[in-house]
């Protein structure tokens, strides 16, 4: 079985699920492709940028006995200093990237005036359902980071819809 799902997360989180691309499947002669990951790099397609900027609420600390991971919420105000800091960056970024589309750059070096971690982006993922399985497995841990866990929730629900007892075996078989 395999499913493919648009996703739409900043590049930060785009970039830990990347380490579940296995392959790729190429139909010939029907038209039909299924790349296991398709990304828009806004060369070709335009899409308005937009940037995740957690809130002052939701900042988290180093953790204390790992290099992984993040701890509890930081003070309010710290998270909110940095809230502010980070829109500020993100709007440098913006306005730059706008003066140079404006002044005749190509879109696909305007671009790097964007700031990239926070930067959301979209893809096309196709994989195997017991790919998903793993992915799953491995980021709905407590120790994964916030942001991926949440979108590994969003991705269960979507699965165990479509496919209830495998989703139920596979993730089963995968935690024995």
């Amino acid at each position: 079985m395999v499913i493919q799902l648009e996703i739409y997360a900043p590049l930060m989180v785009a970039r830990q699920w990347w380490k579940y691309v296995v392959g790729s499947a190429h139909y010939e002669g029907t038209g039909d492709s299924l790349e296991a990951w398709n990304e828009s790099s806004r060369r070709y397609i335009t899409e308005e940028p937009a940037f995740y900027i957690p809130s002052a609420g939701q900042w988290r600390g180093a953790p204390e006995n790992s290099k992984q991971g993040s701890g509890g919420l930081v003070a309010w105000e710290l998270g909110e200093k940095y809230t502010r800091e980070l829109m500020e960056y993100t709007q440098l970024g913006m306005q730059k990237y706008e003066a140079a589309l404006a002044d005749g750059i190509c879109a696909e070096q305007a671009r790097l005036f964007l700031a990239a971690y926070g930067l959301y982006v979209r893809w096309y993922w196709t994989a195997s359902l017991q790919s998903v399985a793993h992915f799953l497995n491995q980021r709905l841990e407590h120790d994964a980071q916030q942001e991926i866990q949440d979108y590994a929730k969003a991705i269960l629900e979507i699965v165990k819809t479509l496919f209830p007892v495998a989703t139920e075996e596979l993730l089963a078989r995968q935690q024995a």
